[in-house]
């Protein structure tokens, strides 16, 4: 299996993984987060649809998990710190499989 194909499935299963776990129970999400309960029940479905897209169309799908990534680290970073050098790195994981 190639890079691309490795990094496609992880990104999809996380991301599938992701949004069951923060629409099912977002709580930890949003102890993880900072975030609220509703905005971690958010992020699980903005997740889902992600790991769906990266399935369907995965240029699509891991352009959107890089955007999004970097957005979670601006937008998390004045809640909870380690959400930035974990978003930048999975967007540069992303943008790399893309770069393949």
């Amino acid at each position: 299996m190639d890079a691309h194909t490795t990094i496609k499935h992880l990104m999809g299963i996380g991301s599938l993984g992701f949004g069951i776990a923060g629409i099912v129970k977002p709580e930890p999400l949003a102890r993880w987060t900072g975030a609220e309960t509703a905005e971690a029940r958010g992020l699980g479905f903005r997740d889902l649809a992600i790991g769906f897209a990266i399935y369907a169309n995965p240029q699509i799908g891991l352009a959107q998990r890089a955007i999004v990534d970097v957005g979670d680290a601006v937008t998390f970073a004045r809640r909870k710190r380690v959400i930035v050098p974990l978003g930048l790195g999975s967007a540069a994981v992303a943008a790399y499989a893309l770069s393949r």
